[in-house]
């Protein structure tokens, strides 16, 4: 009986076909030896500056019965308490982490372990995120370089060692999925990996609205250009307006709740809702004629501006709108992010 060959697989074969699982082993090689390099920040808790140190006092806050809506840091300006206006999303791995290993250790130990592999988590989706961009604008067999080179960018990494764990390691690796899904060649899977990355970029602070702008453009402006691009923006304006509310609504804190212009607020969350319902309606119901579709394109956005306007006019005038005695420079010049002097006054807010 004849049998037919086996084909013997050359390495490119089988760097395309299990690119993802060798990723993943990458990461694992990086995070094991960032472990060990890092071992003594690990040991003694060595966090990097006063952002990874506030992380931690609203874990800790949260673990001990800090309302889940509830973001305010009483350690600072006590009794009255500062508001953070960051996210839940970042805190969940790093309590999760803590929970999990206070089963095997002591609480001290828990978080020192958590705080060394939860900054790690972000960027094994960095990784995939960079290999799938290579794969589909250079080659499919190309990704390993891209993962040498990522892990030489030495300030990129920064933001992903041990004991860095604060949230810019994982605006990161949403944009690393942004650019990925921009340059996929699967529309609905693109839009929607686009949308949910921004949604949840967002969620977690507005660091990257600059970035998230800039992808939705593109994605518009290919669709001007090329009709056969519908259904990646109309998937991308679903899962942007949809993604962004869920993520108000699982992760807002209740000082978020106001009008206010530094965070996923209802002036954000309105922004997104509108744009993504433009958009879909853009994608659907939008002119045939490119020509027709830049003038309509201009026409809507010159006319949502002023009610936009309108309807913020609290916050449109920038960060001091609601503390006219700031000046400007001293406002430039001395606000942080969790710095707790007397450029803000009032209220107990930012």
């Amino acid at each position: 009986m004849d049998h037919a060959p086996l084909q013997r697989r050359t390495l490119p074969d089988e760097l395309d076909r299990h690119w993802i699982a060798l990723t993943l082993l990458a990461w694992v090689a990086v995070a094991a030896w960032s472990m060990f390099d890092r071992w003594g920040q690990i040991r003694w808790l060595s966090l990097g500056d006063t952002d990874d140190n506030m992380r931690l006092m609203q874990v800790r806050a949260l673990l001990d019965g800090q309302g889940w809506y509830d973001l305010r840091n009483y350690r600072m300006n006590p009794p009255v308490g500062f508001d953070i206006h960051w996210s839940r999303i970042v805190d969940l791995p790093i309590a999760g982490l803590i929970l999990f290993f206070r089963l095997f250790t002591s609480n001290s130990w828990a978080e020192r372990l958590a705080c060394g592999i939860a900054p790690l988590l972000p960027l094994s989706i960095a990784m995939l995120g960079i290999g799938a961009t290579v794969r589909r604008l250079i080659s499919p067999y190309a990704w390993p370089l891209a993962v040498v080179i990522m892990v030489g960018a030495t300030g990129t990494m920064l933001m992903f060692m041990p004991e860095r764990i604060d949230h810019h390691g994982w605006q990161l690796a949403m944009l690393s999925l942004t650019v990925a899904g921009l340059c996929d060649t699967n529309g609905r899977r693109g839009g929607a990996m686009v949308g949910l990355a921004s949604a949840v970029s967002l969620s977690i602070g507005l660091e990257l609205l600059p970035y998230a702008a800039m992808a939705g453009a593109i994605i518009a402006l290919r669709w001007v250009w090329d009709r056969a691009e519908a259904e990646r923006l109309s998937i991308y304006a679903l899962t942007l307006g949809g993604g962004s509310t869920l993520g108000f609504a699982l992760f807002a804190s209740n000082a978020n709740q106001a009008m206010r212009c530094d965070a996923l607020t209802p002036v954000w969350l309105s922004v997104m809702i509108a744009a993504g319902m433009l958009l879909f309606l853009l994608a659907r119901f939008g002119p045939a004629s490119r020509g027709l579709g830049w003038l309509w394109r201009w026409w809507r956005v010159r006319r949502s501006l002023p009610a936009l306007r309108w309807c913020f006019r609290s916050v449109w005038g920038g960060p001091r709108g609601s503390h006219p005695s700031c000046s400007a420079t001293g406002w430039t010049m001395s606000a942080r992010p969790s710095r707790s002097t007397s450029i803000v006054s009032g209220s107990g807010s930012r």
